[in-house]
């Protein structure tokens, strides 16, 4: 057994929710519980309940604990800050690095628990996913979030011992603010590769089923795909469009269930929403065209989405739009369909590409999962964040 020298603290995300930021974290922390290489804790603000936990205990070896604000009780943030800031000392350990590894910026809801971390002596990593200067907030909390979070940031240098970085976009910024004062590493997308079947490809040329997985927010780009579904479904009266996920943003998943309705082939289309784990994973290995549709925007174009190492991963044929980083990993043809963004011409020629060389399945589905393997395969990258945990 390899004795474990570093304490990890996982903080601004909860390791067990199913979403994106849940499962980038759960894929470089967790592998590096299994071998035994870190303990782990997860210091949780508040949970979504889809899959009920309880308010504190232990899953997938990582203590746990949740703390609630509630909005409806003001003096409940004596209690969050005094449960956070006991959760915090009570799982710092003598003889071991202690690490706080907080998801995304300093803001409104972490800031006093960074700098208690800093001073009682843990180091502090940020991981830099999305660029809160161009996300669209929904509700007065978010938007104090943002606006703190794009202030602190200028500032954070100061109590920071890493910063990582999910695209090159974020790594220029984040490097640009650093000034050179604290090291900045690119930490790519993750997949988990234990969930997928390997190779598998649908032998028939009908009964095609077009998957999508993760949020509906605006940058995501999903009424294109709808839209494409719509001319596709006129010229192949079998193929299918399941969707899974949900919206942060009420809005936006009113408005997907609008263009849903308008669809002629509305029937085809399969709604399904949140899904657990498992049964997520299910339903993805048993589709066959996999779309990643994220929009021309500068927020969109900063951030890496995260489903498209999972898409990658099924060994099937992925389109994706020519976004962010997509052009460093993906090459149209050869690992996957690149088109340009929004454009529902070109996604719904892609899409009729495979429809009618249903063998572009089986060719572009090993290329695809080859790149999975090598650039985003949880067990290789997280020893990076490891290496990381051993510089601070």
């Amino acid at each position: 057994m390899v004795s474990t020298k570093y304490n990890i603290m996982v903080m601004g995300v909860s390791c067990f929710d199913g979403m994106a930021s849940s499962t980038r974290v759960r894929n470089l922390i967790e592998p590096l519980v299994n071998k035994n290489l870190v303990t782990a804790h997860n210091l949780i603000y508040q949970k979504d309940n889809r899959e009920p936990i309880g308010k504190s205990g232990v899953l997938n070896s990582i203590n746990f604990k949740i703390i609630d604000f509630r909005l409806g009780n003001p003096f409940s943030i004596f209690g969050f800050w005094a449960s956070g800031m006991s959760f915090l000392k009570k799982n710092k350990k003598k003889g071991q690095k202690n690490v706080l590894y907080n998801y995304n910026y300093a803001d409104l809801k972490n800031i006093f628990f960074l700098l208690y971390a800093r001073m009682i002596g843990y180091k502090i990593i940020l991981d830099i996913i999305e660029d809160n200067r161009f996300e669209r907030p929904d509700g007065l909390i978010n938007r104090l979030r943002l606006k703190t979070s794009v202030f602190l940031f200028r500032f954070s240098k100061l109590f920071t011992d890493h910063f990582v970085a999910i695209s090159e976009q974020l790594y220029e910024r984040v490097s640009q603010n650093a000034k050179g004062k604290v090291p900045v590493s690119l930490i790519p997308i993750t997949v988990n590769l234990n969930y997928f079947k390997k190779n598998g490809h649908h032998a028939g040329k009908s009964n095609l089923k077009i998957f999508y997985g993760g949020s509906y927010a605006v940058k995501d780009g999903l009424k294109y795909l709808i839209d494409a579904f719509d001319v596709v479904s006129k010229k192949d009266e079998s193929i299918q469009l399941i969707l899974t996920g949900s919206a942060p943003i009420k809005s936006d998943l009113d408005e997907i269930k609008t263009k849903i309705d308008k669809v002629s082939a509305k029937d085809r289309i399969r709604f399904m929403g949140f899904l657990k784990t498992d049964d997520y994973y299910n339903l993805l290995n048993n589709c066959d065209i996999f779309c990643m549709t994220r929009i021309n925007s500068i927020y969109a174009n900063a951030g890496f989405p995260f489903k498209l190492g999972e898409f990658l991963a099924a060994g099937k044929a992925v389109i994706a739009t020519r976004v962010g980083d997509v052009p460093n990993y993906l090459f149209n043809d050869v690992n996957a369909l690149v088109i340009n963004p929004d454009s529902v011409e070109e996604l719904s020629d892609a899409i009729m590409t495979v429809v009618n060389n249903p063998g572009k399945i089986s060719t572009l589905g090993p290329e695809a999962r080859k790149t999975a393997e090598t650039y985003f395969d949880s067990e290789k990258v997280s020893m990076k964040l490891l290496s990381i945990f051993e510089s601070v």
